[in-house]
């Protein structure tokens, strides 16, 4: 039977994201999800669901009540995998007002069964983890209708196959998480580099799923997904305010091209890294799972596109070794208090009020309640500091957008590129500050899971028992 601690981390969640809604309106709700919902809907009248229409007179037919004014211009690109936007498809014969509650409903369920798996992949209380993902996964995730929840189920379930020797069901659940291919490619490298039986499994299910997008949208937009689309957006998201180093070097400055090609080759660097450690960690510790939860840790950590939502999936293997490594706990679970706020988001309004509640509630679980305090007084200090700085008129300054429209047949990633070097792109010192917590704290958490894979070969393993939020 729950707990009350159980059922209130269970809560944690929705209650933000009632809240999100409350402080934000509904301009946005969904916004992410109506750009998917369009893609299927594209696909649907057998057209292209990467192009400027029909997607962006969907977008128009399916906005909220009250849209902002460059709605009328500004196209959200589907980016997907074609594979990826099949389940689309069906959601988007229903009113997008009601396909966006079915949605909804299907992001609880999968969140719901992400935790519990990762529980056991991970040996992390469901609490504790319900805790950690609760902020950004009520504030962007569930507010915007990003597909993580979905990736992060298919992630976890990975990890159990993997340990049982499922080869193909291992590799088809992390194939299936390649609607974030930044965060699935990690962990096929790692499982095809360790484990040999699985790099069948992983060709098979991926020229399956190429299959399926072929047959969804054809083999020419197939093809063009990889060669022009996926360029295209990262150009078009390189001056969005993220924590990538693209996004951090078009900030101070760097043109576009330059930072897409650096924040490349840094994926590719913490890539190589966050497979040898996980590889080193499997080896030590005869866990395959290893080889799912800690690459995808290693690839947020800068490189070309990196949101908010996408932070969680670093948090159970930062979780999982302080589970497991007495001497990392504190780092570990450290790490995790700055990591799993979205700063950006749950500073400057009503929602600043949870930010230490969360933190300290983490850090008296995992440190005890000396610890707890402090970082709690320090994650108000941070929020009242992105206050100070806004007064100090160190935010971002007034943009200027001048909307206009796009040719039917030109990439979605036009209009939205225009849209993002306008108005999202935020070269101020409080848009900077905003980004070091969350990278001070991830660079820790990667250093500890890498003192783990290379320090004591035989850890003490906490049992779940003796950590129960309270």
């Amino acid at each position: 039977m729950a707990s009350r601690a159980d059922i209130v981390a269970w809560a944690l969640a929705p209650v933000l994201f009632a809240t999100m809604v409350a402080v934000s309106g509904t301009s946005s709700l969904m916004g992410d999800f109506r750009a998917f919902y369009c893609g299927g809907r594209a696909i649907a009248m057998g057209a292209n669901p990467y192009l400027e229409e029909p997607l962006h007179a969907c977008e128009w037919a399916a906005r909220p009540p009250a849209p902002l004014p460059v709605a009328q211009f500004v196209t959200l690109p589907a980016p997907l995998p074609p594979a990826a936007l099949l389940p689309f498809v069906p959601l988007s014969l229903l009113p997008f007002p009601l396909a966006a509650v079915v949605y909804g409903v299907a992001l609880l369920g999968a969140m719901t069964f992400a935790v519990l798996l990762y529980a056991r992949a991970s040996g992390v209380p469901v609490a504790l983890l319900n805790l950690a993902f609760a902020a950004i996964t009520g504030t962007q995730t569930y507010f915007l209708g990003q597909p993580m929840p979905f990736v992060l189920l298919a992630l976890a379930a990975s990890a159990l196959l993997l340990r049982r020797g499922a080869w193909i069901g291992a590799s088809a659940c992390a194939l299936a998480a390649g609607a974030e291919p930044h965060l699935a490619m990690p962990v096929l490298i790692a499982m095809a580099i360790a484990l040999p039986r699985t790099r069948w499994p992983i060709l098979g299910c991926g020229v399956l799923a190429g299959l399926v997008g072929a047959i969804v949208v054809g083999v020419p937009t197939s093809i063009a997904y990889v060669r022009e689309v996926l360029p295209a957006h990262a150009l078009a998201n390189a001056y969005e305010w993220q924590f990538s180093l693209t996004s951090i070097l078009t900030s101070v400055g760097v043109n576009a091209p330059a930072a897409v090609m650096w924040g490349g080759v840094m994926y590719a660097l913490t890539t190589i890294v966050g497979v040898t450690v996980a590889v080193r960690l499997w080896r030590a510790r005869d866990d395959r799972a290893a080889l799912v939860l800690v690459p995808p840790a290693f690839a947020v950590f800068g490189g070309v596109h990196v949101h908010a939502a996408q932070l969680v999936v670093a948090i159970p293997a930062l979780l999982a070794v302080f589970v497991g490594y007495p001497h990392l706990r504190r780092s570990a679970a450290t790490a995790v208090t700055f990591v799993m706020i979205p700063w950006n988001i749950m500073s400057g309004s009503v929602l600043t009020g949870f930010t230490p509640v969360l933190v300290g509630w983490l850090a008296h679980t995992t440190m005890g309640a000396r610890r707890g305090l402090v970082l709690a007084v320090i994650a108000a200090v941070i929020a009242v500091s992105v206050l100070a700085l806004a007064l100090a008129g160190a935010g971002p300054g007034t943009t200027h957008f001048v909307p206009r429209a796009y040719p039917p047949n030109a990439l979605a990633e036009e209009s939205w590129g225009a849209f993002s070097r306008a108005v999202l792109e935020r070269p101020s010192l409080l848009m900077q500050w905003l980004r070091v917590p969350v990278l001070v704290g991830l660079a820790l958490g990667l250093v500890a899971i890498t003192r783990a894979a290379f320090g004591h070969p035989q850890p003490m393993v906490i049992r779940e028992s003796d950590y129960v939020v309270a």
